[in-house]
């Protein structure tokens, strides 16, 4: 049975202790309650070595961080999916990488995981199946949570005044050639995730608001800007609204995968407000393809890696790793500050 599309959620951190050698940093305070530590990582699913490479840095750079849970930016099973919530591709592209790892990934579609075949995203009924895997009983661990297509959840849990607020967007039907199932068509899903955006913020008094997603709004990377990408005239324009529509102005920070590299972009004109985070290396990497087209503050491509974001009071910190495909060696690339 198909699970409702709309929900929202709150999250239990679960934190890590151990330590481990990493990036000399001043050693960070002991997290306490306003305080929200968790990974931002995409395009992770092909059970390959790069996904472990990557895996095994995150639980080191946690150990050092702390880390309560991550985010999962799409493309979450290569090449196109799977097939039902028993499928083994779970075991191998998610669970067995990640087995280290003692926290939740709060988890997103993407393009591969709704497709008939390689990244066409033109099957999103297969996105019901990855839904489906959240309430499977019999699962490894409960690690993987997406109990809808999109949700919120807000962190930390243990406060009775949660500093930040999550929407986990459905970007696929408003990124990609509208599905011909009228259930995921372009104007009808705009309309339905626009309404639960609205509801969901007229219940929202987070002092942050963090949308994620697996398409970028901007992007410096192969994919491209929304309305633009992969150099296709207004491919992509509906989530380009969607954005421009909904999320501009309204939230501090968009992270996205689909570009297999590292980006932070600050606010553009068109989409004042809000800071942009492309960390889509957590299997795969790729060259930037047009480092001018946007304003970045930091872009990386050709490298594995992922970010790891802390946030405490009006402060947000973003610290960029970077993952070496040949030796796994990961490193501190950049940090970050955002001040509200």
């Amino acid at each position: 049975m198909k699970k409702p599309i709309l929900m929202s959620l709150l999250l239990t951190p679960c934190l890590t202790s151990a330590m481990s050698s990493g990036p000399q940093e001043p050693e960070p305070q002991v997290p306490d309650e306003g305080q929200v530590n968790f990974i931002a990582v995409g395009d992770t699913g092909t059970g390959e070595e790069g996904q472990y490479l990557v895996a095994s840095a995150i639980q080191a750079v946690c150990a050092e961080y702390d880390c309560q849970f991550a985010i999962g930016l799409g493309d979450n099973i290569y090449e196109a999916g799977v097939d039902s919530a028993d499928d083994v591709q779970f075991e191998m592209k998610f669970e067995a990488p990640y087995a280290d790892l003692d926290f939740p990934f709060y988890m997103t579609l993407g393009n591969h995981d709704n497709g008939w075949f390689s990244g066409d995203g033109l099957d999103n009924d297969k996105g019901e199946y990855q839904v489906d895997y959240h309430y499977k009983e019999d699962r490894t661990s409960d690690k993987w949570q997406m109990p809808a297509r999109y949700y919120r959840f807000t962190a930390p849990l243990d406060s009775e005044a949660p500093l930040v607020s999550f929407f986990s967007l459905d970007s696929n039907p408003l990124a990609a050639v509208s599905d011909p199932d009228p259930v995921y068509r372009q104007s009808r899903y705009y309309r339905v995730q626009e309404d639960w955006i609205e509801a969901e913020l007229a219940n929202t008094t987070t002092p942050w608001k963090i949308a994620f997603s697996h398409h970028p709004y901007i992007s410096n990377g192969r994919h491209g800007n929304a309305g633009w990408y992969d150099g296709v005239p207004a491919f992509g324009y509906a989530f380009y609204d969607f954005v421009g529509d909904n999320l501009c102005d309204r939230f501090d920070l968009m992270i996205s995968g689909h570009d297999h590299d590292l980006q932070i972009l600050p606010p553009v004109k068109r989409c004042e407000g809000m800071t942009q985070i492309v960390s889509g290396a957590g299997a795969k990497q790729r060259p930037l393809d047009d480092v001018n087209r946007n304003p970045a503050v930091f872009q990386q491509g050709d490298t594995l890696g992922f970010m790891h974001l802390s946030i405490e009071g009006d402060e947000l910190t973003i610290r960029v790793f970077t993952v070496s495909k040949a030796t796994g060696e990961y490193a501190l690339a950049h940090t970050h500050q955002i001040n509200r």
